[in-house]
């Protein structure tokens, strides 16, 4: 399993993150591609193509601060899905940040909604894969989302503070990012 920088070693890959990237994720969901360019271009940000076995198995966009990462986006191409690669993908991007503070949002549990059983089937496969509960819901640019560490241990405020240091101030503001919920894990 290798992560690759679309704009340098990945770069092969760059055209297939991308399509990907505009396939998996909601339209309310993404942001805006060049955003996303912008930010890796200061460090903000990393575009990864995840390849296994020496072909594009995924995405992975994390944004980055110096004591944090914030896995952004994560897809798996469709025709490896199901083999285990996504699980192989979760436990590397966990190794590659250990270091650092690691934090992914999921979509909250929510019964009602369309995709309800991806909703629950996504938490178990982030679960199964090591990742702990942290008891934190926030709603961020209207969706929400549970917020999930390889410790379990995450404070809101930790939370925030990444959002200002990859968004600034009017980007954070934006996106409204607010605590709806602390449940103990």
């Amino acid at each position: 399993m290798k992560f690759l920088d679309v704009f340098a070693d990945g770069s092969k890959y760059r055209q297939q993150v991308y399509d990907l990237y505009e396939e998996a994720f909601p339209e309310e969901e993404k942001k805006p591609i060049p955003l996303m360019e912008e930010l890796t271009k200061i460090g903000k940000m990393e575009i990864l193509a995840v390849e296994e076995e020496e072909e594009f198995a995924g995405l992975a966009i994390n944004m980055l601060s110096e004591k944090t990462a914030l896995l952004d986006y994560f897809a798996i191409a469709p025709h490896r899905r199901c083999n285990g690669s996504g699980g192989r993908a979760v436990r590397a991007l966990e190794e590659r940040f250990k270091d650092k503070k690691y934090i992914f949002e999921i979509e909250m549990q929510d019964e009602k909604a369309p995709n309800a059983e991806d909703r629950k089937r996504r938490k178990a496969f982030y679960l199964r894969n090591g990742l702990k509960e942290t008891g934190i819901f926030a709603n961020v640019y209207e969706t929400d989302f549970e917020l999930l560490t390889p410790d379990g241990e995450l404070t809101f405020e930790e939370y925030l503070e990444i959002l200002l240091y990859i968004l600034g101030e009017e980007g954070t503001k934006l996106l409204n990012p607010h605590i709806i919920e602390k449940r103990i894990p």
